[in-house]
């Protein structure tokens, strides 16, 4: 296809620069890995969009990536990085690496949402305080839902959503058959997503590493403060004001969950900032705004 731009949200074949990093030896692999990454052979401008490959890991044992975000920050004109701590990080690759990393222009542009659909929704009826999930089973923290599904805290019900295959949902089904959760994984329609955000209180994120994912910001965005795990980037979760920040264990959030049951004003106060900050920086116009600019500058 002839085309004047561009614009991929990953590199088409990441698995391979994966596997390369986790055998240690890569040789040929990381060779077929940029060769079959390479954007294009076409004297087009080219844009990437990363969505988690500059974002700091959440384990201690972490693939080393640096040569193959060296080569992304080389074969592409534009890396757009929807997480501060990608930002960052591809800007420290870019003063510290070789010189023909410098060539991409490196941006921080949130991603795009619809505040008009994901929008402030009333709290649901209930006296007991009501926690979702929406995030991927596989993703990494699930382990800390499961034990606070299992420290049957008084009071406290779960509606646990989010992508799920077969292994998981058998993974977890023990866990989570209880009164007090209702399981309803892999919603696709847009509609049911925003009914589930209309059933909780308050959403959990338990991944360990910087950034948020959609689900957080859709969460905020209809008005549901996020509890997250402490990182170096949990933007836009700020403790005490669009959100609560938590130590990986289990006291430590079983602690938040009993402190947010007992302040019900402020976890609608909470809320109510949270989405003030996704209309401040990630509503459609602003964040459409910029990348238009960038598609301009490609132009």
């Amino acid at each position: 296809m002839d085309f004047d731009i561009l614009h991929v949200h990953r590199p088409p074949i990441i698995e391979l620069a994966y596997l390369a990093a986790k055998w240690k030896d890569p040789g040929l692999l990381r060779l077929a890995a940029r060769r079959l990454n390479r954007p294009t052979g076409k004297a087009v401008p080219t844009i990437l969009t990363d969505h988690g490959l500059f974002v700091m890991p959440s384990t201690a044992s972490a693939l080393d990536m640096t040569w193959f975000m060296e080569f992304v920050l080389e074969k592409f004109d534009h890396v757009i990085c929807v997480d501060p701590s990608g930002f960052n990080r591809a800007r420290e690759i870019q003063a510290s690496g070789p010189r023909r990393s410098n060539l991409a222009q490196v941006h921080h542009i949130p991603q795009p949402m619809d505040t008009s659909f994901f929008a402030p929704l009333p709290p649901p009826d209930t006296h007991d305080l009501v926690i979702g999930y929406s995030g991927r089973w596989e993703r990494d923290g699930m382990f800390l839902l499961e034990s606070l599904v299992q420290a049957r805290i008084p009071g406290v019900r779960f509606v646990i959503s989010g992508g799920a295959t077969e292994q998981d949902l058998a993974r977890y089904r023990d866990a989570f058959t209880r009164s007090t959760v209702l399981v309803r994984p892999n919603i696709l329609e847009l509609a049911d997503l925003r009914a589930f955000y209309g059933r909780i209180h308050l959403l959990v994120d338990f991944y360990r590493g910087d950034g948020c994912g959609r689900s957080v910001l859709e969460a905020m965005s209809c008005g549901r403060p996020v509890l997250r795990i402490r990182a170096a980037d949990t933007h836009p979760i700020i403790d005490g004001s669009t959100g609560v920040l938590v130590d990986p264990n289990l006291d430590s959030i079983v602690d938040a969950v009993r402190n947010l049951q007992s302040r019900n004003d402020w976890l609608v106060d909470l809320g109510r900032r949270a989405r003030d900050a996704i209309e401040a920086e990630y509503r459609m116009d602003l964040v459409l705004d910029r990348i238009e600019r960038v598609y301009r500058s490609c132009l």
